[in-house]
């Protein structure tokens, strides 16, 4: 075995980004349903890690309700397992501060600043949105900055709404009227969830190359769509019992 054999070869990035609704509409059981939810994804997003030599998954959660907040700290993104081993159930009270949200994605999206400094790059980030109400705050001027970023434009952006959420907001955000899911049922939401963060993730964590968001030849929808297709395709996974320990 050569000198070179014994260097482990540094992943790139797979960002899973989680920006969640913790209104006061969500309390009771929606926000039970979303801990649960992330509790559950979390130990999938390890085992991905375990079976990928190429790409590695790191994980940032924001909430907003009278502001928008970063769980898991604004200086990086983390490992699923540390954010496993700290896990806080989150809690739900107060406004919709989608456009807050919004804004601080914009920035975290960024090389210079923010989540996507990994020297050895990144392949398409996961942008994962929940809501059950319309925004309390400007939500379009926040989403209009967030589009003029590349990062955006090449991420994976997919969305649940539920209850009373305003879908077409959702649909504004992810581009793509497939990516948006809805239920009115907190168990169904628990599966929802699930199911579209793990498909979503699987389809940004198989990439090939690193991304250029500056990569003019980049289809910007193309990952959305491709995670679209596979929403679709796996679709049956939703239709099981919502009782199933999954």
């Amino acid at each position: 075995m050569g000198m070179l054999d014994k260097i482990q070869i540094s992943r790139r990035m797979c960002p899973v980004i989680f920006l969640l609704d913790t209104s006061g509409s969500m309390s009771g059981a929606p926000i039970g349903a979303v801990n649960a939810a992330i509790e559950g994804v979390l130990p999938e997003l390890i085992s991905m890690n375990e079976s990928n030599a190429d790409n590695e998954i790191k994980v940032a959660i924001m909430t907003f309700d009278f502001e928008a907040q970063w769980v898991t700290g604004e200086n990086d993104l983390v490992a699923p397992e540390v954010l496993k081993a700290n896990w806080i159930d989150l809690n739900a009270d107060g406004l919709t501060a989608m456009g807050a949200a919004f804004s601080e994605l914009n920035k975290k999206l960024s090389v210079s600043h923010g989540f996507m400094k990994r020297a050895t790059g990144s392949v398409a980030p996961v942008l994962f949105l929940l809501s059950d109400g319309d925004p309390t705050d400007d939500f379009q001027a926040g989403l209009q900055e967030l589009k003029k970023n590349n990062w955006y434009k090449v991420a994976v952006r997919v969305a649940i709404g539920y209850g009373d959420s305003n879908d077409d907001v959702l649909r504004e955000f992810t581009g793509n009227n497939e990516t948006v899911l809805h239920t009115n049922d907190p168990k169904d939401l628990k599966k929802m969830i699930h199911f579209v963060a793990i498909t979503s993730s699987k389809v940004a964590s198989t990439g090939s190359n690193a991304v250029s968001p500056d990569d003019n030849s980049i289809d910007p929808d193309d990952n959305t769509q491709k995670t679209a297709n596979a929403l679709q395709t796996q679709g049956n996974v939703l239709n099981a019992s919502p009782d199933e320990d999954w």
